[in-house]
This record gives C-alpha cells, sequence and structure tokens, in this order.
C-alpha cells in the first residue's frame, strides 16, 4: 500500500483553508511545487509569520517528507513546535508530527502510540481524529491486524462526519477501497505461497472485512467487479473535480487501484493498462513513494501471473540510490525477489531470498504482537516507555528523563527536582523541555501516568479485590481527594465507574 499518498492527501486537506494553492499543488502530485508555494516560510523569522505560521510550517515540513527530505523535514516540524500556542495545540502537532515520521522509519509501535493518543485526546478536532484514524488503518493493515484496520475506518468515517472539510470523508472511503483491494490481491490463488498474508487471512475470516471492500476480499472477481464503475468516476472526476473523488491525486490513484485488482485476476487489458495508470500519478520518480507503488503493481503481476510484467516491473524498480533504505526490507519487495529469481532461473539466489522473506515475515509476525501489547497497560513499563510516543517526542537527553519517571511511577516522594539530578539538568531546564516537547510539565506527565496506571490495574480482570486505594497507593498517590478529582477529570469517570462499567 501506498502511505504515502494518504500523508499527502491529509496534508493538502488539513492546509487547504489557509494555503488552498498549496493544497491543490499537492492534490496534482506537484509536490516540488507545493514546497515552492510556502518555501518563504522555511527561511523566515518564526515570530513575523503571523497567525497561521503553525499551518505554513507544517505545509513546508510535510512538502519536505513527500520529497524524502527527511532531515529538513524533522528541523522544519520542530520550528512549526516551537510557534504552537498552547499545550493542547503543541501535545496533537507534536503527536501527529512523530507518528507520521515513525512510521515512514518503520517504528510502527511509536507510530501507533501516537495516532492512539490524538484519538484518546478530548482537544482532538473532527478532522484531527480523522486523521490519525487514518494513519491508524494504514499501520494496522500493514501489521497484518485487520480487524484492528476495519476498526480504524470505522473511527475514520466516525470523525469525518465531524470534520469541516468534506475531503475527509472521501479519503476514508479511498482507504477503505485501498485495503480491500490489496487483501484481494495478496489473497489471490497467485499469491498462495506468501506466507504473511496467508497467516493474516487465516486469522481475519473474510465476514469481518465486508464494510472495507463491499465484498469478500478473497472474492478476486467482486474486486475485478469494481473496476469499471471507480473507472468511469476516476476519469469524471480527474477531469473536473466532480464524481466520485473530487481530487485529481484521488481519482487517479483510485483508477490504478482497480487496475491492480484486475491485474491480479487475470485481466490481460487491465495488465497492459497498469503502467500507464502508474505514470497518469504523476509521481515523482526516485522516492520512496514511486517505489512503494511499483512494489504493488509487482504484486498484482504475480498474482496475475503475468511472467513478462512482473519481469519488467522488477527491472525497473530502483534498488539504488534515495528508495534503497526505504524500500530494503519492505517484505512484499522480498517475497517478491524471490519469485522473480525463481522464474528466472536463478535457484540459489531464489533460496536465499525466500531465507530472509521467511525470517523478516516471522519477525513482522511478532511485531504485530508487540505493536499491541504497546497498548496495553499492563505491559512492562520500561519496555513501554522505550517504545511509545512520550519517549520519542522527547530529545535523547531527555529520554532518560522520561524512563527514570516510569521506572520509578510508584514511589509517592519522586518529584521533578529528582528526575532533573538524574540527568544533571536544571530544574527549570527539564519543565522548559518537557512543555515544549510535550505540550505539559514533568509534575502533569507524573500525574497522567500514574492515573493511567491504576485504571490498567482496575480495568485488570485479573485483579485481586484489592480497594481502590490500595491499588492507586501502589502508584504513588497519597491523597484521596487528589485521585478522584483528577481521575474523574482525565477519565470523565469515578473509579467505582470503571471498575463496575
Amino acid at each position: 500500500m501506498v502511505s504515502g499518498i494518504y500523508f499527502a492527501l491529509v496534508s493538502g486537506i488539513a492546509a487547504r483553508a489557509h494555503l488552498p494553492r498549496y493544497a491543490k499543488a499537492v492534490f496534482e502530485a506537484d509536490w516540488q511545487q507545493a514546497y515552492a508555494l510556502v518555501a518563504d516560510a522555511a527561511d523566515g523569522d518564526e515570530r513575523q509569520l503571523g497567525v497561521g505560521a503553525v499551518s505554513r510550517l507544517q505545509a513546508v515540513s510535510d512538502a519536505l517528507a513527500l520529497r524524502d527530505l527527511d532531515e529538513e523535514a524533522e528541523q522544519g516540524y520542530a520550528r512549526a513546535q516551537r510557534v504552537c500556542r498552547g499545550a493542547e495545540q503543541l501535545r496533537l502537532v507534536s503527536c501527529r508530527n512523530t507518528g507520521w515520521q515513525a512510521f515512514k522509519r518503520n517504528r510502527t509501535s511509536l507510530a501507533r502510540n501516537c495516532f492512539t493518543r490524538i484519538m484518546h485526546d478530548d482537544a482532538a478536532s473532527g478532522a484531527e481524529r480523522t486523521e490519525a484514524a487514518i494513519a491508524l488503518a494504514l499501520i494496522d493493515h500493514q501489521l497484518g491486524h485487520q480487524r484492528a484496520a476495519e476498526h480504524a475506518i470505522a473511527q475514520a468515517r466516525h470523525s469525518a462526519a465531524q470534520a469541516d472539510d468534506a475531503l475527509w470523508a472521501h479519503v476514508v472511503e479511498l482507504l477503505a477501497l485501498d485495503i480491500g483491494i490489496q487483501l484481494a490481491i495478496r489473497w489471490s490463488p497467485g499469491l498462495a505461497d506468501h506466507v504473511f498474508w496467508q497467516s493474516v487471512r487465516a486469522a481475519a475470516p473474510a465476514a469481518t472485512l465486508g464494510a472495507t471492500l463491499g465484498a469478500s476480499p478473497q472474492d478476486m472477481a467482486a474486486a475485478a467487479s469494481l473496476r469499471g464503475n471507480v473507472r468511469e468516476a476516476s476519469v469524471t472526476g480527474a477531469g473536473g473535480n466532480t464524481g466520485m473523488w473530487p481530487v485529481t491525486l484521488m481519482a487517479r490513484y483510485a483508477a490504478y487501484l482497480t487496475e491492480l485488482a484486475a491485474t491480479a485476476s487475470g485481466d490481460g487489458d487491465a495488465a497492459r493498462m497498469l503502467p500507464t495508470r502508474m505514470d497518469a500519478l504523476s509521481l515523482p520518480e526516485r522516492t520512496v513513494v514511486h517505489a512503494h507503488m511499483r512494489i504493488d503493481a509487482l504484486m498484482a503481476a504475480l498474482g496475475g501471473g503475468f511472467s513478462l510484467l512482473t519481469d519488467r516491473l522488477y527491472s525497473t524498480l530502483d534498488k539504488r540510490g534515495d528508495t534503497a533504505g526505504a524500500v530494503r526490507g519492505h517484505l512484499d519487495l522480498l517475497y517478491a525477489s524471490g519469485k522473480v529469481a525463481a522464474l528466472r532461473g536463478q535457484v540459489a539466489s531464489a533460496l536465499d531470498l525466500w531465507t530472509i522473506y521467511s525470517q523478516e515475515a516471522l519477525q513482522r509476525l511478532r511485531t504485530e504482537v508487540i505493536s499491541m501489547r504497546a497498548q496495553d497497560p499492563r505491559a512492562d513499563a520500561s519496555a513501554q516507555a522505550r517504545a511509545d510516543d512520550i519517549a520519542g517526542r522527547l530529545p535523547a537527553k531527555y529520554r532518560r528523563a522520561y524512563l527514570y519517571i516510569v521506572e520509578n511511577i510508584g514511589h509517592s516522594t519522586l518529584t521533578t527536582r529528582e528526575v532533573a539530578a538524574h540527568i544533571d539538568v536544571t530544574e527549570r531546564a527539564l519543565q522548559m523541555e518537557f512543555k515544549r516537547s510535550l505540550g505539559m510539565s514533568p509534575s502533569a506527565l507524573i500525574r497522567q501516568l500514574r492515573l493511567e496506571g491504576v485504571r490498567g490495574d482496575l480495568l485488570d480482570d485479573t485483579r485481586t479485590h484489592a480497594t481502590v486505594l490500595d491499588t492507586a497507593s501502589r502508584w504513588g498517590f497519597t491523597s484521596r481527594s487528589s485521585l478522584l478529582k483528577n481521575y474523574r477529570r482525565q477519565f470523565h469517570e469515578s473509579p467505582s465507574e470503571t471498575i463496575h462499567g
């Protein structure tokens, strides 16, 4: 799946109200022009950018990320966070930026935690929740956790209905179509030895995914039947911004997706049309998003049994230069590499590649379990701290402070001064960095972690009959009134309601 397409779409929609020309360039996949339209903010004084400073700096950084200039993008995101107005905006912007950066670097546990935090943040808008849910669906699909992906799609639909821009709903439906078609391709008979996706198929019965594709993803005929309708709607949308897909990038990507599905089902016309559909997207070459699109096309060609197209697509994939690091280790590319070597009669090479693929598939399945466990409040605290979004949003030196907090959270005497001394900084420096990176003070973070710990214990089905106060004392609470007041403020219910709810 080409996750970069969705990153581009959410960036354009988020900026559309304030930066319409930037959004238009993004929607037309002219990401060089999109950057040029906002580049003045990259060099300008942050204090002179005005009310829209955050939007402009976010747009600049997104455009850099789309062009795979990730270090420059990271610096831009840091600037955007410096001009945020208030702790709530900083908290949400920080989670959003860290989440997308982590996802692009395949740090899926960190990315998932960032977007999950946005979903649970009362200050998040409908648009922010929709973007977070879209990202969660992409992550869960990549991990092979399809029930969670469909749940995220449902959340995205709900949030999109509350967002100001109707384009959010269109992106969600495009993603739903995409996930269904990607599953249909990977569960096609021609890819029956793709053990990772076959294990996903066994764990996620097709009946649970009906809302995603509109029919069973196991049925390639159902996927192929969508081709005519989506192709017609896509052409209409691309021409005049009307019809099923109101944005050019959406329209052309939808047409490309349905050619993929038809190619994997063995449709020769679709296989011949596929390169044209890829070219029509006008994605910048030698970028990660361009490489991922070609990997999906390669999988469809393999699924449909088109050996010549498979060989040509594999040969044109850029395995050198800018995209090498990003596509190295890509599970579908590893699988396809072994298949192509076998088709070419390179038996020894095919066996080596299949060994690498098998090891990576097993690791990916393990990652799925780890990622799901990272959401479990009963998981080991220090291990969670090394992977969660708070650690990921802090500079390296201050991550040690956060880990110290997590490891000592049960001590009622834990103070900000103690934490600062542990990493040899002043208390003021610690407070400023936490507020700048997280939008909250160390003491507020300590309180939040303690409350989350209490709630996790109260929700534990295996818990003993310890009282709420006994449970709270294990997490460092000494005041009953403080516990009750802060617990209700954070979770909108009392501890007793949590137990009996």
